[in-house]
């Protein structure tokens, strides 16, 4: 196994990550990110075209993509379940398919705590690569308990990532404190915490502050619930 190549900066500095999820302006989104500012970009190819849902497809666009631009490129294919374009009757086997195609392409990948199917495969494929993973998990209901988040951070060290996300919407600001008081000690290593909505706006921005090691942010429309633009959060976190 390769050793997992981070992110430039990762733990020193609030990184921004932008997601950019249009794959007829991806290169163009890309190209402008950079510019803005961003450390890591997004591809959100779940919330590409159903055609872009082919192992031959995929790959040769997030080959543009690196040929234009020298930022780390991270992978996600959400699954529907957890907010992403996915539909639930895509099967597993193919959106690991889509992965394993995938990670000769990009730097890191993004895979659910909670898509049991095929989490432990894509931590030993991009592993075997030397690529990064995060591990992620989405509230969009609620604030999950403490003993909830723990069982986050226990599944996440059990199957061997690299990062640990985990958003979820507050109803009070009592909900946004506790989250990010818990991102403060969780013992994991690498973790990414996120209050989503109007509640959580300054955890997008704040973040690090608590152990939070980067945010995300968009070009031109959000694709999360109190995303900031790119060159807003460049801007505000110098």
């Amino acid at each position: 196994m390769s050793k997992p190549k981070l992110p430039t900066g990762l733990g020193r500095r609030f990184l921004v990550v932008a997601s950019l999820g249009d794959a007829s302006r991806l290169i163009a989104d890309a190209r402008r990110a950079v510019k803005e500012g961003a450390d890591v970009l997004e591809i959100r190819a779940d919330l590409f075209a159903k055609t872009y849902f082919k192992a031959d497809r995929l790959p040769h666009l997030l080959r543009s993509v690196r040929r234009e631009v020298r930022r780390p490129l991270l992978l996600t294919l959400r699954m529907g379940e957890e907010g992403g374009g996915l539909s639930v009757k895509f099967r597993e086997v193919d959106r690991l398919g889509l992965f394993r195609a995938a990670l000769a392409h990009v730097d890191g990948v993004d895979v659910e705590l909670a898509a049991t199917e095929i989490n432990r495969h894509v931590v030993f494929e991009a592993h075997k690569r030397g690529r990064f993973v995060v591990m992620s998990a989405h509230h969009f209901k609620k604030t999950p308990s403490n003993a909830v988040l723990s069982g986050h951070v226990r599944k996440a060290r059990r199957l061997g990532g690299d990062i640990l996300k985990v958003a979820a919407k507050p109803h009070s600001r009592k909900d946004v404190d506790r989250l990010m008081a818990f991102c403060a000690r969780a013992p994991f290593r690498r973790r990414v915490f996120i209050a989503m909505g109007p509640l959580g706006l300054e955890t997008r921005l704040q973040g690090f502050d608590h152990g939070s090691l980067w945010t995300y942010g968009y070009v031109r429309r959000p694709l999360a619930p109190g995303q900031w633009p790119v060159q807003k959060l460049v801007k505000e976190r110098i």
